[in-house]
């Protein structure tokens, strides 16, 4: 029975691509050949400080930076981060985190570390019914067995979209719209999650919060990375 059941709701609702939404993949990827072939995946940590050039606002003390994909916009990964965030798609979130874990830190040893999700509003997080960076972290975690700190850092302000705001108009923005939350314990090692890296403005915003509690190690990693 389970098995008819499972045939009618593959019919119904086609384990399609992530990243085409055309194709079936095989064996539970989350991409179709094709896809897996032709995905902007980053080689590695230092080619991913290579795409921060000329991203200003990213902490020139931050040494330790990876992250899965390059963005870019009209691409796959530009709508898989879209759907990520806007179209409810939080279990896409979770299962892009759970590969951003077996395939960029698959033999890095973390278990002295937490994770701390980059948070959004409460209001927005209303709105939306999760936080991206959450589930990014979920998947993560569940891979690398370490935990998730959730209200340590936290979004004190509902700002409208920043699209519309230069870079440095951004960056101002952004300084004052987090903060650290009082009952909150020190954290030593920290890996501090986002879905994307455009200016580097959000995660300059979020470490200036983490170091006022002097932890030991940041590294920051990221879905993707702009280019």
């Amino acid at each position: 029975m389970k098995r008819y059941i499972d045939t009618v709701l593959g019919l119904i609702f086609p384990n399609l691509c992530y990243a085409c939404r055309e194709y079936e993949p095989l064996n539970n990827q989350l991409f179709c050949l094709s896809c897996q072939e032709r995905l902007p995946y980053v080689d590695s940590p230092k080619d991913a400080f290579a795409a921060l050039e000329g991203k200003d606002f990213f902490p020139d003390e931050i040494t330790d930076y990876s992250a899965l994909f390059y963005f870019t916009k009209d691409s796959h990964v530009a709508e898989m981060i879209h759907r990520i965030k806007y179209e409810g798609q939080f279990r896409m979130a979770k299962h892009l985190g759970t590969l951003l874990a077996e395939k960029v830190f698959h033999d890095q040893d973390l278990s002295n570390y937490v994770i701390v999700p980059v948070p959004i509003h409460k209001k927005r997080k209303r709105e939306r019914g999760y936080n991206q960076a959450e589930e990014i972290a979920k998947g993560f975690a569940s891979v690398k067995n370490i935990p998730i700190i959730n209200n340590h850092l936290i979004r004190t302000k509902h700002d409208k979209s920043q699209t519309a705001k230069d870079r440095k108009e951004r960056s101002e923005a952004l300084k004052h719209s987090f903060g650290l939350d009082k009952n909150e314990e020190h954290l030593s090692h920290i890996i501090l999650i986002d879905d994307v890296i455009t200016t580097g403005s959000t995660i300059s915003a979020c470490y200036a919060q983490l170091i006022k509690k002097s932890p030991t190690k940041v590294i920051v990693t990221s879905l993707g990375v702009s280019i």
